[in-house]
């Protein structure tokens, strides 16, 4: 075969067959690659129409882009999402490859929700009984399309053996977990209505109705009947047991982390600062965080910056809470069980020192 030459004309090619060879390469790779764009396209409308069946029409779901560089297994290794159910954004993680385990996806999954600041949930084809149940003891929320669902930031699972969604005990969802704690730190023995719950936790009847419900079913709470009126009190009178009881339900209040440039008015302590506010801990405003409301964030948007020019130039952390952290606290921080189950990463042996003081002073 003929090739043409540096300086013109044509040379006789020695390796004719290696035009072939490298011709057959490249098209078999841009046939692989326009097959892998294809497949992943259908699997991700697969699991968009999987969530939009159970949630609704107004489910969103959009590429993520990390805020800074992430590792390289992460960057090749999967697809990132994020979807937005019922006010509830997280992350969706999808494997590209079947070459890792699940142990490794789930410590992919906890490093992406550290880099993001976001809830996020493995999604996966299939996952075999065993899996399910491992993931599930884990609390690792997971999303198989068309087939099975555990979100339990949103208090939500779906299998396809049933045909509605299920409160699971895994994790109470947001409401239910303020609902117990007011009442778990309420002073009064009297008995309370759902409408002076709703009414104190400025929640809708619709949420309060969901948490009465789930704590009942966790025996959690008791319903008395009298006239028209439905009376609820907690099931177990000590404070202690009922603590334990509850323990295995109770999940983080934390949304995401936030940075302003301004020093917010009306936040409460959190983190390192509530710590050293309670114990021996000495903690700066860059090493702990104040905690707001999803409701106050919005009003804090006009200050806010990026992590970057945090680390740089300084200025003050804010955790945002799923629930209101106001409703729960008599004085300038959060409540000490919130407090306790905020800290989900791992800690140095003097930050674990001091929050065993508070877990003491709650009998954790």
């Amino acid at each position: 075969m003929a090739t043409i030459a540096p300086k013109g004309g044509l040379v006789e090619n020695p390796h004719p067959q290696c035009f072939f060879v490298v011709s057959f390469i490249i098209f078999d790779k841009f046939h692989y690659l326009w097959y892998f764009t294809t497949s992943m396209k259908q699997k991700n409308a697969k699991m968009v129409q999987y969530l939009k069946s159970l949630f609704g029409k107004d489910v969103k779901v959009r590429d993520y882009t990390f805020p800074g560089n992430i590792p390289l297994y992460l960057e090749e290794g999967y697809r990132f999402q994020t979807a937005s159910i019922q006010g509830n954004s997280f992350i969706t993680m999808e494997p590209t490859t079947n070459g890792y385990r699940l142990p490794t996806l789930v410590k992919h999954l906890a490093k992406t929700s550290q880099l993001s600041g976001l809830s996020s949930a493995l999604v996966v084809p299939s996952l075999r009984s065993n899996q399910r149940s491992a993931l599930l003891s884990q609390k690792v929320p997971f999303v198989v399309p068309d087939a099975q669902l555990y979100l339990p930031f949103v208090g939500c699972a779906f299998t396809e053996k049933k045909s509605n969604m299920l409160r699971l005990p895994e994790a109470m969802a947001p409401g239910t977990q303020l609902v117990f704690l007011y009442l778990y730190y309420r002073k009064s023995s009297y008995a309370v209505t759902a409408s002076e719950l709703a009414m104190e936790l400025k929640l809708s009847k619709a949420t309060i109705t969901r948490a009465i419900s789930a704590l009942e079913q966790l025996e959690l709470l008791s319903i008395r009947v009298e006239g028209t009126k439905k009376l609820l009190t907690l099931s177990i009178a000590s404070k202690r047991e009922l603590l334990e009881a509850a323990k295995p339900y109770l999940q983080s209040p934390a949304h995401k982390t936030i940075y302003l440039s301004k020093e917010p008015q009306k936040a409460l302590l959190g983190g390192l600062l509530a710590l050293s506010s309670q114990t021996m801990l000495s903690a700066t405003q860059k090493d702990g965080w104040y905690v707001v409301s999803m409701s106050q964030a919005r009003e804090l948007e006009s200050d806010e910056i990026s992590e970057m020019d945090f680390l740089d130039f300084g200025g003050f952390p804010i955790e945002i809470w799923r629930y209101d952290p106001a409703l729960l606290s008599s004085g300038k921080t959060v409540d000490d069980i919130s407090l306790i189950l905020s800290f989900t990463q791992e800690l140095d042996e003097r930050t674990e020192q001091a929050l065993q003081v508070v877990k003491e002073k709650v009998a954790w």
